[in-house]
């Protein structure tokens, strides 16, 4: 985890380089972020600002509010969003595919309560077994524009045990842990 968020601080110092270059008349650089790496940019920014002497107006949100804060015809120097939303951006001529650079990959976990047994995630019948034995699933709301809540869903789907996990679920407002899951305690 150390690597994946060093390899991507690096990428980003180097995005902001570029971009750096090539704004060289801007003295304020406007970044649009996923809250999905805030904690990488809240670190990278000011060290970024003393490098260059440029300032950067940072906004996060969820991956889903930036796609729609830039379809609905926002700008910014810099966007950092999932994927999928990058190839909106593309596809929709609002980015250059030559511009786009991968700066992470993130998983999603599973955490069960300290003394639970380990739930079996190892395949995908032994996973939809797991989640439809477990008491309550939680997740970030997929229509909040989570990634990661619209991912999940979608694999409730690919399982097709979307709707009998509809009463187990609860929905998460905002959590650092995206998901977790309570697994039935033996008596």
């Amino acid at each position: 985890m150390k690597i994946c968020s060093l390899v991507a601080a690096a990428n980003i110092g180097v995005i902001f380089l570029l971009v750096a270059g090539n704004a060289a008349e801007s003295a304020e650089l406007k970044v649009l972020s996923a809250s999905g790496i805030q904690a990488v940019m809240e670190d990278l920014g000011p060290k970024f600002e003393h490098a260059t002497g440029h300032k950067l107006a940072i906004t996060f949100a969820n991956a889903g509010t930036t796609v729609k804060r830039i379809q609905a015809g926002e700008t910014a120097d810099v966007v950092i969003t999932a994927q999928p939303g990058i190839e909106i951006f593309v596809k929709d001529s609002k980015a250059i595919a030559g511009n786009v650079t991968v700066l992470a990959r993130s998983g999603i976990g599973l955490a069960v309560r300290n003394g639970a047994p380990k739930p079996d995630i190892s395949s995908p019948e032994a996973l939809k077994r797991t989640l439809l034995a477990a008491k309550s699933v939680a997740y970030s709301n997929p229509a909040g524009g989570s990634s990661s809540g619209i991912h999940f869903a979608t694999v409730l789907d690919r399982l097709g045990i979307a709707n009998e996990m509809k009463s187990k679920t609860v929905f998460q407002k905002a959590a650092r842990l995206e998901f977790w899951l309570q697994t039935v305690r033996p008596n």
